[in-house]
C-alpha cells in the first residue's frame, strides 16, 4: 500500500507531502496506481521548480518508494506565487484522495496532519 501524509500549516495550506510504499497493484513498472500517484507529485513538483527555487523555496526527494515534497516558508513568497504554489500543494492533495476514494483505501492511504 501507499501511504500519504499531508502536512497543513496554520493558514490550512499544505506545508509538505511524504509518500511512501507500493500499491502493489501489479509488479513494479505495471502499477496503476503507482503511476497515479507518481505522475501528479511529479507533476507538483516539476511545476513547483518553474514557480520557486529548490531548496531555498522548497525542498524535495524523488527516490525509489519515497517522494517528499516541503514548502520551506510560504510567507518568504510573493504574494501571486504564494497562491501559485498554495494551488498546486493542494492540487496533489485533492489529485491522491481522488484516487484513495477509487478501491477504499485498497492500495493508497491518506493522513491529514493538520499543524495547528
Amino acid at each position: 500500500m501507499i501511504h500519504a501524509k499531508f502536512v497543513f500549516d496554520q493558514q490550512k495550506r499544505v506545508a509538505s507531502f511524504y509518500l511512501t510504499g507500493h500499491a502493489e497493484y501489479a509488479e513494479s513498472g505495471k502499477d496503476i496506481y503507482c503511476s497515479a500517484v507518481s505522475a501528479i507529485t511529479q507533476t507538483v513538483i516539476g511545476t513547483l521548480t518553474e514557480f520557486i527555487e529548490a531548496g531555498q523555496d522548497f525542498i524535495y526527494l524523488n527516490q525509489t518508494g519515497a517522494i517528499e515534497c516541503q514548502i520551506l516558508n510560504y510567507d518568504n513568497l510573493p504574494q501571486d506565487t504564494k497562491i501559485a504554489v498554495q494551488s498546486l500543494m493542494f492540487s496533489a492533495y485533492i489529485g491522491l484522495k481522488q484516487i484513495e476514494m477509487i478501491d477504499g483505501q485498497k492500495f493508497l492511504s491518506i493522513e491529514k496532519v493538520e499543524e495547528y
